[in-house]
């Protein structure tokens, strides 16, 4: 196969395009050319076009100037028609290419069992590919689509026309350089690329239903549609958008496609021109997150139920399986989002946001967790990111936490330390592995609830209050030689003492893992001034849209113990998301239960609470402060400390609480040998916005160094 290829001229900015031929249709097997071309050999046009676009757009991303350019090369009165767009976002006329060669598109696409394969012919020779890919260009040859347009009056030469770019045939794969300076390109491929197409896959049953499904879910939201309304046609009759369809959705979101992390940087970096294709299904990506959304945020409820009907329906089984959420959540809550971003300019991703965008997909080299998210990274990030295969591991994540910390010159990254991840990471570098994180508890999320209360925004732009233990002290971040131990100064402000229930799974905490203070004596003040820091402590301090807690967050003081309790009332006052929480309402239920005897000073923490609500309260108050504390008890621990003061910890140790400086939140450390380990990020009620950094200039705290390994 190296013959095929001929090295490229990096400094021509040249890549390879794959042509299918006639030949494909009449002997039932692809056939193919390869040719270079050169991201760089514009049109006199589009380079015109490039000159006056530029000197009027700061920070023009690629994917909006060449919406840009193909809104300029239409007619005025024809720029805004739909049909039109729709057909030129994937088959552009010749009058639009960007390039002297033609244009290309991108295939997004999983490789599948590289065991499976099949013959293609690829410049003349027999090349075995999987068979994923080749049922993908059959499909495509079927149509005629990417075939070389033919020179008037010749029977063999060919004139540009639109080329596919697919990496496993257009990288050599044989060659491991070739490879590792491919994946630093792959932005600009996807992001240049005139359209992205994400093969799904073949159609099954009901796969045509389900993007049907999918589509008039997004003429729903579009027409402002109550989703109330929706709702309750489904549960009156469960075939009311189609039959079969809900199955069908399910099946197309349990694809192998959505959990290979690859197709995360290429499906944001198409944005709007990226097209879902299963079988001969299409769909606008734009649309197809439309629909979701709207499945998100007014059907979320009703979806089980539709699907358990259709299941037994198909199947004959009572026993319904749920819904797999888990690439519906990341449609909804990152590619949707991240597409937006990538379309209109902004801020990059955190590192805690790219950390959970890995953990929800699969790669096979455990460094490509870095790696294949390397094009949502700041440039002078990925920069320092060079693929590198030899790599240990651990070493790769921790060059990623390094990298972080100094060109963002703080020391965030640490928050996501621990020493349980399997990657022989350093306990300071986040282990891009370990399953144990859990998105929904960070505080710059969507809380979890009714739209009409809990809109989504993108994390990017919502002003969160973000916390400032460490107030805006600057850190002194230095690294050994080898780059696995992590220097830096700031000091332990206190230890733990006393612990509530641990968490053993999602759903239930263990009684006996209960550990009291009984000489506990708030720091706060008197009862009402401790009751005050308790209803913060719950709630993490922070609300919707990021936003510090007020007096009416006291409302969770007198959220109903139990569903039971509390049903009726909600009921009572037209309270209807508080209302469906039957199948919900458990953790709250569990927290209180389990640990209404915990000490807290010379009560328990039972004393704290009531189930009356008051009578003036509204069903905001209450469903923000309901997810509020889901989001806050997960993967935490309540706590207090041998100082009087209450928060949370992680859920699965003891340890010191420590301010770092340069960083927002405390740290739990412990030593391990001559250093330390980081254990994870602390929530200290009335520590969280620099009242400690006080003790530093008091004498009251020793400022020192620290080594963690």
């Amino acid at each position: 196969m190296v013959s095929l290829y001929q090295p490229l001229d990096e400094g021509k900015d040249e890549f390879r395009l794959l042509t299918l031929l006639p030949e494909s249709r009449s002997t039932g097997v692809v056939h193919c050319t390869l040719r270079t071309c050169s991201l760089g050999a514009y049109t006199p046009e589009y380079l015109s076009f490039l000159r006056t676009f530029g000197s009027s757009n700061a920070n023009p991303s690629k994917r909006n100037t060449t919406s840009t350019w193909i809104q300029s090369r239409l007619q005025p009165q024809l720029a805004h028609l739909a049909p039109l767009n729709r057909l030129h976002a994937t088959h552009p006329p010749a009058s639009q290419h960007r390039f002297v060669w033609g244009d290309y598109v991108a295939l997004s696409y999983v490789w599948g069992d590289e065991q499976d394969r099949e013959s293609i012919v690829l410049n003349g020779s027999s090349t075995w590919v999987t068979s994923n890919l080749a049922r993908a260009l059959h499909a495509f040859a079927a149509e005629g689509r990417f075939e070389a347009r033919r020179e008037s009056g010749t029977s063999g030469s060919v004139a540009g026309g639109l080329g596919l770019w697919v990496d496993a045939l257009c990288i050599n794969q044989g060659d491991l350089d070739e490879r590792a300076r491919q994946v630093m390109r792959m932005r600009d491929i996807y992001g240049s690329a005139w359209a992205v197409i994400a093969w799904l896959g073949e159609s099954s049953f009901k796969s045509a239903s389900a993007v049907q499904l999918v589509r008039d879910l997004a003429e729903l939201r579009k027409a402002g549609a109550s989703g109330e309304d929706i709702q309750a046609c489904l549960r009156a009759e469960p075939d009311y958008l189609g039959q079969g369809c809900w199955l069908g959705l399910q099946e197309l979101m349990e694809r192998p496609y959505w959990y290979r992390l690859w197709i995360i940087q290429e499906m944001v970096m198409g944005a709007s021109a990226t097209w879902i294709c299963c079988g001969l299904a299409t769909l606008e990506w734009t649309t197809f997150c439309d629909g979701v959304a709207f499945l998100e945020e007014h059907l979320w409820l009703v979806k089980d139920d539709l699907l358990g009907l259709e299941r037994l329906a198909s199947t004959g089984d009572a026993d319904a399986t749920a819904w797999t959420v888990t690439s519906l959540h990341m449609i909804y809550q990152d590619l949707s989002l991240l597409s937006e971003r990538e379309e209109r300019g902004g801020e990059y991703p955190s590192f805690g946001r790219l950390l959970d965008i890995a953990i929800s997909a699969e790669c096979k080299d455990p460094r490509d967790k870095v790696y294949a998210l390397a094009a949502l990274m700041p440039p002078d990030v990925a920069n320092r990111l060079q693929p590198d295969y030899t790599l240990a591991v651990g070493n790769a994540y921790a060059i990623a936490a390094r990298a972080f910390i100094e060109v963002y010159d703080n020391m965030e990254p640490i928050r996501e330390g621990n020493p349980w991840g399997s990657s022989k990471t350093p306990s300071w570098a986040a282990d891009w592995c370990w399953e144990g994180r859990v998105r929904s508890s960070r505080i710059e999320n969507q809380l979890w609830g009714p739209p009409e209360f809990f809109p989504r925004h993108s994390q990017d732009t919502t002003p969160w209050v973000p916390y400032q233990a460490s107030g805006d002290s600057r850190h002194d971040t230095t690294f050994s030689e080898d780059g696995l131990l992590l220097m830096c100064s700031g000091f332990i402000i206190d230890a733990v003492s006393g612990l509530a229930a641990r968490g053993k799974t999602y759903f239930h905490w263990d009684k006996r893992t209960i550990v009291h203070d009984r000489n506990w004596k708030s720091s706060y003040g008197d009862v009402d001034a401790t009751s005050q820091a308790l209803y913060r402590t719950l709630i993490l301090d922070r609300v919707t849209g990021g936003q510090r807690a007020t007096a009416r967050h006291s409302a969770i003081l007198s959220l109903p113990s139990t569903f039971a309790r509390g049903v009726s009332e909600f009921s009572r006052r037209g309270w209807t998301w508080l209302a469906g929480q039957k199948y919900y309402y458990f953790r709250w239920e569990e927290f209180r239960g389990v640990n209404k005897d915990l000490c807290i000073g010379n009560q328990r923490l039972d004393d704290f609470f009531s189930d009356e609500m008051a009578s003036d309260t509204i069903e905001f108050d209450y469903s923000e402060v309901y997810s509020s504390f889901d989001r806050a008890s997960q993967k935490r621990r309540f706590m207090v400390t041998k100082n009087g003061y209450m928060g949370w910890v992680p859920d699965n140790i003891y340890g010191k609480a420590t301010i770092l400086f340069g960083c927002s939140t405390p740290i739990v450390i412990r030593p391990h040998g001559s250093c330390f380990q980081v254990i994870g990020e602390a929530y200290v009620q009335g520590l969280m916005d620099g009242e400690a950094m006080t003790l530093v200039v008091s004498g009251g705290v020793q400022r020192r160094g620290f080594t963690f390994c």
